[in-house]
Formats: structure tokens, C-alpha cells, sequence
């Protein structure tokens, strides 16, 4: 056995534990914590011993909501972050960068649209400000949170999107004052160009992975909840995070090459439309959700659902009007309010009957007030620890509703940081600043995550 330990000395385990400045693992397990001279008694000849030089050591991260696959997909196009491209013409240097080594479509992600020089909450980028980039090929370029896509003229005529073309559920093709497509689709509308895309190999798929788990582990992340794989996602980002990245994640696990603790939540129903058969389709195929045991490293036990959109979209369903548009709705099945108050009761019933723990997408005050109804009249799911995804906006009477139903909430501050107050023009300052107010949450008592 004293050959499989490997023991750390000269480590810094503050604010853990003050005292201590060595530990040994065994496999999986950390077998002992102490100082130096306490823990030579493990070391044999043929004992690994590492020198932490006083650098802290800390318990891996677990990051509760955080795209690893799409992590790594997206960096195998081009970055087009605001860090990388503040205006047009960095933007097509970039394209140009990465077409030049990458024949035919090509993909970009990370924009935000307040912050290329020229655009705003107001403006809509269009195709024509891509033709500058002077690539002959289609392009998509997904925003910072995979839930709107810039395409230039070629990738929607390849898709077919012409100014007869229908919006689909819960989705919008932009269009200007004639009617014709500009470029810009939000929501499940990205699909429509999304599915006539080339597929990635399984080759492309673990590189993706792979890409992902080197990020994740120098950065200390060893375990995460990836919140959405399955024929749903079709609609979100560039569209491959499907079943097989489970295949990939469990077959680098089996391998030994995973590293990594993984949750998984199916996805069924995309962005715009989901509806009751087809979580039930999709479950039923799939069956139960797994247990996790001890040394798991793959796990899928949670079903993620999109109950609306994001406030920039327009989209999250919402008790104050936008600037141009009414107050939003529910992206789920139904041709009217009530029917789509009522798919989203039958998936939360339907879910947590079956013993999955249910995370829905929700950023709009009413869409909340209607999953807490649903959480209220299913009271054996406290015990699921059902919860809100993001949660930007909460009536403050929900908050105590919420905590009382034991439905929480998964929320990331980093997205009110990247947006900043860009959405002031769009819901006005005051219910802009009112946007994640997590000491409030926490007062309420609400169970809170804070995430990526």
C-alpha cells in the first residue's frame, strides 16, 4: 500500500487548517493531514514526496453550473470577447486569423454587443458588417452566453432563412423595417442555422473535452455540474452539445483521462417549445437517473428546462414592459399564457415523480412566480433541491416563497458583471439595478449557488 501514497509537505492548508503544512492520498482518498514530521512515518523508498514550497493548497473547486463541453468548443473557433475585439475591424482580423486556418464554416463566439464599438442595447448587428471581413464561407458567431447568433448573408441563405421564413417557438429571426432578415437570430431561432452546420467527429468532440478539462484544472476546477447536453441544445450556442459528449465524457473517465467530477443535466426541448412529451420522450429513452457513488466521475441525474429567454433578448418573461416590446412569456409549449403556465407545472410534476432533480432556466420575475406555483403544489420535491437557474429578476415576496417551497437558486454574478448596466435602456434604471440581489436572497433564505 505504501507505494500507491503520494505525500505533500511544505504546503499552506490556511484558512483550512492552520496548523498543518502536510497531507497524503492514497488513490481517491486523502488518508492524513498533519505536519511534516507527523506524516513521515508514510514515506517508504518508493514514496512519491512533493514539495509544495509553501504554495496553498486548497479542496478542487466545484463549479455548480458551468458549460464545460461548450468551454471547449468554443475555443477551437474564434474569440471575439470583448478582451479580444473592441471594435469591427478587430473583429475581422480575427475571422480572417481563424478562416485562413480553418477551411469552410466559420465560428466565432464570445461578442457582446454593447461593447464592439458602434452597437448597443438599440442597435442590431447585421450581416453587412460582416462583409468587410471579406470571407467567402458562412459564418456564425455566438454571444457570450449562447442564446444569440450573428450570421452573415451566406450561413442564412445556406439555412434557407429568407423574409417569408416564420419565427419558430420561442425564438426571433431580426428583421429590418422591410422585413428581411439582418443577420441576428436570438433563441431557438439560432437552430435553423445551427442544424444545417457540419457535424463534429467524435475526434472533435473529446478534443473540445479535453480542451476544456486542461482549462479547468489549472484553474482548480475539478468537479462541475454541466447544465444542459441532449437534443435540446441544438438551439444553444453552435449547437453540438448532444448525448455523445456523455458518451465522450464517460468513455475518457473509463480511460482514466476524465480527471474530472461531472453532473450532467439532459436537455430536451431547446430553447423555445418545449413541451411535456418531449421530456417524457426524452427521459423514458434515456431511463433513470443515476445514482452517484463513491469515485463517480459521470453522473446524470438532473434535467435542465429553458422557461424563457434573457433580458437582452427581450425574451425573459417579465412584469415590467421592455422599451420596445411587451413583457415577455414563457418559451414553453402552449399557444397562449395559460397552456404554457401549464406545460411548465406538467414537467416539474413529471420530473420530480420520476426522481429527477430539475434546474430551469428562468430570468424573468413572473416566469419565477410561476415555477415557485408549480414548486408549492409539488411539495415532495423539497427533497429533490429543485432550483432556479440565474434568477436576474425575483418579486421580493417569492424570495421568502422560494425558501419555504426549498426551491433555490443557481446564480452568476459574473454575467451582471460582463453586462454591467448595458440593459438600463432596455428595462429602465431602476428595475436594472434590482437585477441578482443575492443579500436579499440570502436574508429570505434562500438556498444560494454562485457559479460560473
Amino acid at each position: 500500500m505504501s507505494a500507491e501514497i503520494k505525500v505533500f509537505k511544505n504546503a499552506s492548508l490556511k484558512p483550512f487548517d492552520q496548523h498543518s503544512d502536510a497531507f497524503a492520498i492514497s488513490g481517491q482518498d486523502i488518508i492524513a493531514v498533519g505536519s511534516w514530521s507527523e506524516l513521515q512515518n508514510l514515506v517508504t523508498a518508493q514514496t512519491q514526496v512533493i514539495d509544495c514550497e509553501g504554495a496553498t493548497v486548497i479542496p478542487g473547486i466545484e463549479d455548480s453550473h458551468l458549460h464545460g463541453y461548450m468551454l471547449g468548443r468554443q475555443l477551437s473557433g474564434a474569440n471575439i470577447s470583448p478582451e479580444h475585439c473592441a471594435d469591427l475591424a478587430a473583429v475581422h482580423r480575427k475571422l480572417r486569423e481563424h478562416a485562413s486556418s480553418n477551411p469552410g464554416w466559420v465560428r466565432g463566439f464570445g461578442w457582446v454587443g454593447g461593447a464592439i464599438e458602434g452597437t448597443g442595447p438599440r442597435s442590431t448587428l447585421t450581416y453587412k458588417e460582416l462583409e468587410d471581413a471579406e470571407i467567402n464561407e458562412p459564418i456564425i458567431l455566438t454571444d457570450f452566453s449562447g442564446h444569440q447568433a450573428w450570421c452573415n448573408k451566406k450561413a442564412l441563405d445556406a439555412a434557407g432563412i429568407t423574409a417569408n421564413t416564420e419565427d419558430p417557438a420561442g425564438g426571433q429571426i431580426v428583421r429590418n423595417s422591410l422585413g428581411e432578415p439582418t443577420g441576428l437570430l436570438l433563441e431557438s431561432a439560432v437552430k435553423l442555422v445551427t442544424q444545417v452546420m457540419p457535424r463534429p467527429t467524435r475526434s472533435e468532440l473529446t478534443k473540445a473535452v479535453i480542451r476544456a478539462r486542461d482549462i479547468l484544472l489549472a484553474n482548480g476546477i475539478t468537479s462541475y455540474t454541466d447544465p444542459g447536453l441532449g437534443p435540446g441544445a441544438a438551439s444553444l450556442d453552435d449547437g453540438t452539445a448532444s448525448l455523445e459528449v456523455i458518451d465522450v465524457y464517460k468513455q475518457l473517465a473509463k480511460d482514466a483521462e476524465l480527471n474530472l467530477r461531472i453532473e450532467v443535466m439532459l436537455l430536451f426541448g431547446g430553447l423555445g417549445g418545449t413541451s411535456i412529451a418531449d421530456v417524457k420522450t426524452g427521459l423514458e429513452e434515456f431511463g433513470p437517473p443515476e445514482k452517484r457513488s463513491r469515485g463517480y466521475q459521470v453522473t446524470v441525474s438532473q434535467l435542465k428546462v429553458f422557461a424563457d429567454g434573457i433580458p437582452r433578448s427581450r425574451t425573459s418573461w417579465m412584469s415590467q414592459p421592455y422599451d420596445t416590446h411587451p413583457h415577455g412569456s414563457l418559451t414553453l409549449a402552449g399557444s397562449n399564457e395559460k397552456e404554457q403556465v401549464e406545460t411548465l407545472h406538467s414537467i416539474y410534476r413529471y420530473a420530480t415523480t420520476n426522481g429527477w432533480q430539475i434546474g430551469i432556466h428562468a430570468t424573468g420575475d413572473e416566469t419565477i412566480s410561476a415555477i415557485t406555483d408549480a414548486a408549492e403544489q409539488n411539495s415532495e420535491s423539497v427533497k429533490f433541491r429543485n432550483y432556479v437557474i440565474h434568477a436576474d429578476f425575483i418579486k421580493p415576496a417569492d424570495m421568502a416563497r422560494m425558501a419555504s417551497a426549498g426551491l433555490g437558486i443557481n446564480t452568476q454574478p459574473g454575467i451582471r458583471r460582463m453586462v454591467g448596466r448595458a440593459m438600463e435602456p432596455i428595462l429602465g434604471k431602476d428595475i436594472t439595478l434590482r437585477r441578482e440581489r443575492l443579500r436579499d436572497m440570502q436574508s429570505a433564505g434562500v438556498s444560494l449557488a454562485l457559479s460560473s
